[in-house]
């Protein structure tokens, strides 16, 4: 996967007026990804219990290009075991144990080093060391049955090394040639220690109504990180919700209502306060279920956005990060042969932020 692009820096001089392109903050880039993978599982059943085991072959292969100069290249071979052991329990029960190993790769402006400039004062810069962060997941697992409702309980504990963080600290070099009283911040990325979190998982599925299907999902969990200041960890008790109302006001017509809240989270350098919002959809199926226009808001009330409190090495910041996130999708599309709509409104990107945004 080839993926060029470019980024424009500008300013406006004066209020109201037209913005200026800056040719020292704006660049072309070149990102080349290649990511080739082998799989091997075996599967095995015996009475009531259920066996899998998988390994996953992975080689990455990246290399980062900044126009004219600049660039990162990772080379790197992982294996990714997973194994799953499952028993069938009495009256619509089942039990399951599992365990997994997985990646997180950087993404492009992680690990490129150049100053991407959000404002006068402050600035975004990769690292070419980034490595990729490697996560462990444990679960144990019980689900029931009765008639249309289901309710899943799930204990977990994921535990990540070489974890990627964002770090923010003050360029004092920048600071100084600005000749501006005010100092000049600088973001950058760091495989900082281990992270990890350990908590309860809940989802239920029940009919609340011929025409009103609810799905919730809840989880309460300790989450876990390496203290910036290197002198310990620094943990909290957070969670996160998530509300589906499924609505058929008739037969051809279905409406989504969903919502979503995440609780304040800890950082290395202080915490993530809460993100929530509220996602809305149709879909009306037409011409006998050969076709349908399905419409979709993204954060109806546009509140999904980041606060940050840092507060390490003389440096206290509150900091706000808003992307476009009230996006509105209009679609239509046609089922060739035995297709049909299925019974969920299909899911609509919901609008990438980039690393352009703020």
């Amino acid at each position: 996967m080839v993926t060029p692009g470019s980024a424009d820096y500008s300013v406006q001089p004066t209020a109201g007026g037209p913005f200026v392109r800056q040719e020292a903050g704006s660049y072309r880039y070149r990102y080349q990804q290649v990511i080739p993978q082998a799989y091997g599982n075996y599967q095995q059943k015996a009475g009531l219990w259920d066996y899998q085991v998988g390994l996953r072959a992975e080689f990455t292969g990246l290399q980062a290009q900044v126009l004219p100069a600049g660039s990162a290249r990772q080379r790197i071979f992982n294996l990714f075991p997973a194994a799953t052991v499952a028993r069938t329990l009495p009256h619509e029960q089942r039990l399951q144990l599992s365990y997994a190993r997985r990646l997180n790769r950087p993404n492009f402006l992680q690990i490129i080093a150049l100053p991407i400039y959000t404002d006068a004062r402050n600035y975004a810069v990769g690292n070419p060391n980034l490595r990729p962060e490697y996560v462990h997941v444990a679960e144990l697992g019980h689900q029931v049955a009765w008639q249309a409702t289901t309710l899943s309980t799930t204990l977990f504990g994921r535990f990540a090394s070489q974890s990627i963080q964002s770090l923010r600290t003050i360029d004092t070099l920048a600071t100084r040639l600005s000749g501006q009283p005010d100092f000049i911040a600088r973001t950058s990325y760091a495989n900082f220690g281990r992270t990890a979190s350990y908590g309860l998982e809940i989802s239920l599925t029940h009919p609340l109504a011929a025409w009103w299907k609810l799905t919730a999902n809840g989880s309460f969990f300790r989450s876990q990180v390496a203290s910036y200041a290197g002198d310990g960890t620094r943990a909290n008790f957070t969670g996160t919700a998530y509300l589906l109302n499924t609505f058929s006001p008739t037969k051809t017509l279905a409406v989504q209502l969903s919502g979503n809240y995440r609780a304040p989270l800890v950082v290395p350098q202080g915490r993530l306060l809460a993100v929530y919002g509220v996602d809305v959809a149709l879909r009306q199926r037409l011409l006998h279920d050969r076709a349908a226009l399905t419409l979709r808001v993204s954060d109806l009330f546009n509140t999904r956005r980041q606060y940050t409190q840092l507060a390490a090495d003389g440096l206290t910041a509150d900091l706000q990060s808003k992307y476009e996130t009230r996006v509105g999708y209009l679609g239509f599309t046609w089922f060739l042969g035995n297709n049909k709509p299925g019974g969920n409104i299909e899911n609509q990107p919901k609008g990438d932020p980039g690393g352009f945004g703020g």
